[in-house]
């Protein structure tokens, strides 16, 4: 049987291959970030909104 050393599956973007470990490790840096509830979404989005219209 035959084993793939390198398996490079599209997971991510057509026409980017992309391994399934580095997929991984972007997920986990993107997980490291900062999160809000839904409250919080809310709030920024209106100060955002309140900005934008200046």
């Amino acid at each position: 049987m035959n084993a793939k050393k390198n398996n490079f599956d599209n997971l991510a973007i057509p026409g980017k291959p992309m391994s399934q470990k580095k997929f991984a490790s972007m997920i986990k840096e993107v997980e490291g970030g900062v999160f809000y509830s839904l409250e919080e979404s809310k709030k920024h989005f209106q100060e955002w909104k309140s900005q934008r219209k200046k």
